[in-house]
């Protein structure tokens, strides 16, 4: 065996070891992201950081809408309220399911993302998402760790008043959990469902088409979820307010 082909196999040798060196260090790599069903909510486990889908509405709805969003996108920002105020209208007919899609090209969005986890650890999640959209213009362009990881909670002490932990909150910010967790999503949104822009959405695993929208987004996505409603036998349209109507026939 000549030099050149010890040197070969050495080389080999090494390219695999790194390989697993690497797997080892990224186990998204090896998580098996088939196996999930992306229309439904998909509950904690070792994979996600044992962190379950965060779902706005009742969990077992027939019709299930998923969001997949970077929180540093400013369309997302603007979608919010939108899926927000959609939630209030349906209520426990529609589950709502958010998924975090960090772009590359955003330098803030996967630390957004974790802050938005690590509130959700003291039950703060959606408060947090929504502040940390309603704020993007102010902390999308900050890249000093520190500087950055005060404003996340001075967010975070904002929406969970008395019942916060800031100093739980910041040390988990960097959690292996919360990780696990982003990249979780991640390879859901881009191995599995082929996501490309954000926000993109799914009603029922029918991705919603926004780019010959004519009119409100919110309508539009409002009826895609009538239609999904209909052809699972449920009543249509926002939730009527009794309590209004009562006072109004009074």
């Amino acid at each position: 065996m000549n030099k050149v082909t010890i040197g070969i196999i050495i080389a080999l040798l090494l390219g695999l070891g790194g390989l697993a060196v690497y797997t080892s260090l990224n186990p998204s790599n090896s998580v098996n992201i088939n196996s999930y069903d992306t229309t439904k909510v998909i509950a904690a486990d070792e994979n996600n950081g044992n962190i379950s889908d965060h779902v706005r509405g009742k969990e077992d709805s027939e019709v299930v809408v998923v969001e997949y969003a970077d929180p540093q996108c400013p369309g997302c920002a603007s979608m919010m309220p939108k899926m927000s105020q959609l939630h209030k209208e349906y209520g426990d007919r529609v589950a709502f399911i958010f998924r975090t899609y960090p772009m590359s090209y955003h330098q803030n969005a996967r630390s957004a993302a974790a802050a938005a986890e690590s509130a959700g650890f003291q039950g703060f999640y959606w408060e947090m998402l929504e502040t940390l959209y309603a704020n993007q213009a102010d902390w999308e362009n900050i890249f000093d760790t520190e500087k950055r990881t005060n404003t996340f909670a001075e967010y975070f002490e904002k929406v969970a008043g008395d019942k916060a932990d800031v100093e739980k909150f910041k040390s988990d910010l960097t959690s292996s959990s919360i990780q696990k967790k982003i990249d979780f999503d991640r390879d859901l949104a881009k191995k599995r469902d082929k996501v490309s822009e954000t926000p993109s959405l799914y009603i029922n695993g029918t991705k919603i088409n926004f780019r010959d929208v004519d009119g409100e987004v919110k309508d539009h996505i409002e009826k895609q979820i009538n239609d999904a409603l209909k052809a699972k036998g449920l009543e249509t349209g926002p939730a009527k307010n009794t309590e209004s109507e009562e006072k109004t026939e009074e």
